[in-house]
Order: structure tokens, then C-alpha cells, then sequence
């Protein structure tokens, strides 16, 4: 947990400078002076449309477990879940593999096996979001290569999964590679998995879901200027959150720190028009309301249960002990 926590707070530290330099950006008392406006009233109902966006995704998240036959109770597949969510903010989000790691821990199940669940959450997302984006695409003429882009790769993404040929190209090629051949038995378990859940029915109602639960997240980011009082269309909103997701997921960065707010930031001013100001405030209180609020809730989750919390102890000092011998 020590390993784990000094990455939290560098997170955190990484997090305030971020928030303090959108207030810099704007004019520092345009910004306090709009949140003074903001009525907190609304931030228990904007907690509680994110948290029916984290409740949907863990639907989809079960549903894939059923659909590779891992057998889990629901309180403690949930558990899991928001466990992944403190690891929100480690590069890339790679830091949920943590749930498969813990599927293997309580079912003995390969993290070959599930690690793909984790990939196809990504990617139906993804879709989610960029479906989520079209209609403010088509509002304010902005971000139409960079989502074609993303949609080109992602749908690449899925027709490698969902081509043997590809597989078996890729497997041969890794079984000619020394250090890859070892690992040529994981990547067919991994394709096979992936190919089970990127079958048409639930791949399509992965999406449906994505779409779903990222549009209370959007209608949480339109009450967000409700609370302001400045005038902004749902539309606006859901585009501006929904595509500077997608940037801040590319970006690789942990938590998508800095590419996400300054997205969000400057797509509010210079495309949606809001003074500089509300924009910085809106921004800040919307990745609150969001990133750190998951990210609290993914810390809940595992300091609730002891099991994950002496799995992560393991984790952490296996990798001391291997940065120690080398």
C-alpha cells in the first residue's frame, strides 16, 4: 500500500497544480468570483449521475465476467470494480489490470483469461464516447479528424480480434521471436477471449451501455453550469466532456491530468464560448466530481476488504524486492 499511496499523492500534488494553473489561465478572480455563483446544492446529484456511470460500467464489466465463465459473487465483483477505479490514475489506466490480478487471487482465473474484459471496457468506451461526440461534432464543426482518427484505429482494433487470419500471423511471428515465443500459449488465450466478447450481441450492447452510462455523466457536467447559472446546451456539454475523454485516454497520461482539463478548458471557450473564468471553474469542479471522486471510491473499496488490501501489500513488495536485486 506504501508504493500505492506515494503514487496517489504525487497524483494529487500533480492534480492541485493542474487545478491552480486553469485558475491562472483564466482570470484568477473571474474564477473565484464564479465559484462563489456555484450552488452546491447541485453536487450531491451531480456525485450521484457519476456514480449511476460507474454503476452501468459495472454492469457491462459483469456481464463480460459471465461471458468468459468467470463465476463471481456480485457484491464482490463490485468491489473489484470500484477497486479499479484508484487506478484511474496510473498511466494509461494500465493499473486496473489490478482486477484481473485480483479475479486470479479469489478464482484462480489466468489473468490471460480476463485481462481482455479489461481491453474491451476500453474500447466499448471508446466507441461510447465517440458516438457521444458526433452531435456536437456536427454542431461546432470541431475535432472531425481527430475523431475519425481514434475511430480508424479503434475499429482496426477490432478486426484484428475478430480475424483468425491476423491471430495466427501474429502468433507465428511471436513464436519466431525468443523472448515472445514463451508467450505465444497467453496471446491465444487472450485472442480467445477477446473474440468471445467482441461477438456482435454483446459487443453492440457493450456500446448501448457506454453510451448510456457516459450520458448521465454528461448530464452531471450540464448541471454543472446549472449550479453556475450560465446557459449552456446539453449538447454542448456532452460533446465537450465526451471528446476531451477521448483526448485524455490517448494522452496515456495518469488520470489524463492536464490533457483532459486544458481539452475541456479550451473547448468551452474557444468553441462553446463560455467566458474564461466559469470555464476553468466548471472544468475543476466536473473533474472533482468525476476523476477524484472514482478514485475515492476505488480507495474505499479496497481498504474495505482485507483480502485485496494483503494482495496489494504482496504486489508492492514483490516489486521492491525485484527493484532491490537488480
Amino acid at each position: 500500500m506504501t508504493n500505492l499511496n506515494r503514487k496517489i499523492i504525487w497524483a494529487v500534488l500533480l492534480g492541485v497544480g493542474v487545478m491552480l494553473g486553469l485558475t491562472f489561465l483564466a482570470d484568477f478572480r473571474a474564477a473565484i468570483e464564479a465559484l462563489s455563483r456555484f450552488n452546491v446544492l447541485y453536487l450531491p446529484l451531480i456525485l450521484g449521475l457519476t456514480f449511476i456511470n460507474y454503476t452501468l460500467r459495472f454492469i457491462k464489466w459483469h456481464y463480460y465476467l459471465r461471458l468468459i465463465k468467470v463465476q463471481l459473487p456480485l457484491k464482490e465483483s463490485f468491489r473489484i470494480f470500484l477497486s479499479g477505479l484508484a487506478m484511474s490514475i496510473t498511466p494509461g489506466k494500465a493499473g486496473e489490470l489490478l482486477k484481473s490480478l485480483l479475479l486470479k487471487e479469489l478464482t484462480g482465473t489466468p489473468v490471460s483469461r480476463t485481462a481482455p474484459v479489461i481491453f474491451a471496457e476500453r474500447l466499448t468506451d471508446g466507441f461510447g464516447l465517440i458516438i457521444l461526440s458526433l452531435t456536437g461534432m456536427a454542431m461546432f464543426k470541431h475535432g472531425t479528424e481527430v475523431l475519425l482518427f481514434i475511430s480508424l484505429i479503434l475499429a482496426v482494433m477490432v478486426v484484428i480480434i475478430k480475424t483468425p487470419r491476423l491471430h495466427r500471423l501474429f502468433i507465428g511471428l511471436c513464436s519466431r521471436v525468443p523472448v515472445a515465443r514463451k508467450f505465444t500459449g497467453v496471446f491465444e488465450i487472450l485472442f480467445s477471449s477477446a473474440g468471445e466478447l467482441m461477438a456482435i450481441k454483446p459487443f453492440l450492447l457493450a456500446i448501448s451501455i457506454s453510451v448510456i452510462s457516459w450520458g448521465f455523466e454528461s448530464v452531471a457536467f450540464y448541471l454543472v453550469f446549472i449550479g453556475l447559472g450560465f446557459k449552456v446546451s446539453f449538447v454542448a456539454a456532452a460533446f465537450t466532456l465526451a471528446f476531451s475523454s477521448i483526448v485524455a485516454s490517448v494522452s496515456m497520461l495518469p488520470g489524463g491530468l492536464g490533457a483532459a482539463e486544458t481539452s475541456i478548458m479550451g473547448l468551452l471557450v474557444k468553441v462553446v464560448g463560455v467566458p474564461a473564468g466559469t470555464a476553468a471553474v466548471a472544468t475543476i469542479i466536473i473533474r472533482f466530481c468525476t476523476l477524484w471522486f472514482g478514485v475515492t471510491i476505488g480507495l474505499l473499496a479496497i481498504a474495505s476488504n482485507r483480502r485485496v488490501i494483503k494482495y496489494v501489500n504482496k504486489m508492492g513488495n514483490a516489486a521492491e524486492e525485484k527493484g532491490a536485486a537488480q
